[in-house]
């Protein structure tokens, strides 16, 4: 018997000790301690959404109670008071009830009311405020200031003022210029006119034009220089034009040239169109005795000995003609033309 135990003991013995070494060779884990960042959070959240649900199941068991209990003193007040009431009519009082229990109605209009909801509004009532204030402020900066940008009438106002000012200045200009009185009165007439002006479009127009005048005339004033007639080699230097039964009009071509003998454009005024333009050449009318002449010195050699029409010096408005007549004297300025081709 003791071989048998002995044989049994050694036959244990390395189930033993394997059962005995298993918990060294692996460690003990707790749940939840592998796992990721995401995987807590969302453990985290089945938790919290579990809480909730009991919460609402505990409240409605609570609610429940709540209807059991009401029910039970209703119908004891019922069968105290001997009124004939079902279970049916007692719950369907208290749905009624529960259903309006946390019902909101306004009370009745009064001015606290009123104050109440305004001090609700508070905020959305000032902002309205403020932007309506912005509006109209905004619309009286545009259109009604006395600065207003977008006022036809101040702009009118503006446009006028800066044609006065302009004309004063031009005004100061020509008075520097010359000491012809009949051209500095001319002058000082216009700037009235300008000074008179209104605001309406036609006034804010004939100041404008005013003072493009008196820009022409202080321009006028500072040139200098002499009015030759054309005789160059192929060029047309005088013409005649034929004017129905009162005979012909006689005229030379004529360029303004500077002392370097550049030639300058002019401002000249159609006699036969009535039309300004600025021209390099022009025809200017003359005596037919000055014609014959001056035909008669081009046929000698095709060139013109006597060319000089007119003088123009600085601190006057018109060239003064040079060319003399049959008498000695000069001619009196005729009519001009611009295009006679």
């Amino acid at each position: 018997m003791s071989q048998n135990r002995s044989a049994s003991a050694a036959q244990n013995a390395p189930a033993i000790a394997g059962s005995a070494a298993a918990p060294a060779s692996r460690s003990v884990r707790l749940p939840g301690e592998d796992l990721s960042l995401n995987e807590m959070l969302r453990v985290m959240d089945v938790a919290r959404e579990m809480r909730r649900n009991r919460n609402v199941a505990e409240e409605m068991f609570r609610r429940d109670e709540v209807r059991t209990e009401l029910r039970s003193k209703l119908m004891r007040s019922a069968q105290l008071a001997g009124d004939r009431v079902t279970e049916a009519e007692i719950d369907a009082a208290i749905d009624h009830y529960l259903q309006n229990l946390h019902t909101y109605s306004d009370p009745p209009p009064s001015l606290k009311r009123k104050l109440a909801h305004a001090w609700v509004w508070r905020k959305r009532i000032a902002a309205g405020a403020a932007a309506i204030a912005i509006t109209i402020g905004g619309v009286w900066y545009l259109f009604l200031s006395p600065i207003a940008p977008l006022s036809p009438t101040v702009r009118a106002e503006r446009a006028v003022a800066a044609e006065q000012a302009t004309a004063q200045r031009l005004v100061d200009q020509i008075r520097a210029l010359t000491s012809d009185p009949a051209i500095v009165n001319q002058a000082v007439a216009l700037q009235r006119q300008i000074d008179a002006s209104g605001t309406t479009a036609a006034e804010v127009t004939a100041a404008i034009a005013a003072k493009n005048e008196l820009a022409t005339m202080a321009d006028k004033l500072t040139q200098a220089f002499e009015v030759h007639i054309v005789s160059r080699d192929g060029a047309q230097s005088a013409l005649e034009r034929g004017k129905d039964d009162l005979g012909s009009i006689f005229y030379v071509i004529v360029e303004a040239r500077d002392a370097a003998g550049n030639v300058l454009p002019q401002t000249i005024r159609n006699a036969e169109t009535g039309r300004v333009e600025t021209v390099i050449s022009w025809a200017e009318q003359v005596p037919e005795a000055v014609y014959r002449r001056l035909e008669a010195d081009k046929r000698q050699d095709g060139m013109l000995s006597e060319t000089l029409f007119a003088t123009k010096s600085r601190g006057t408005l018109e060239p003064s003609v040079q060319i003399v007549g049959p008498g000695g004297a000069p001619i009196a300025p005729g009519n001009r033309l611009t295009d006679w081709k």
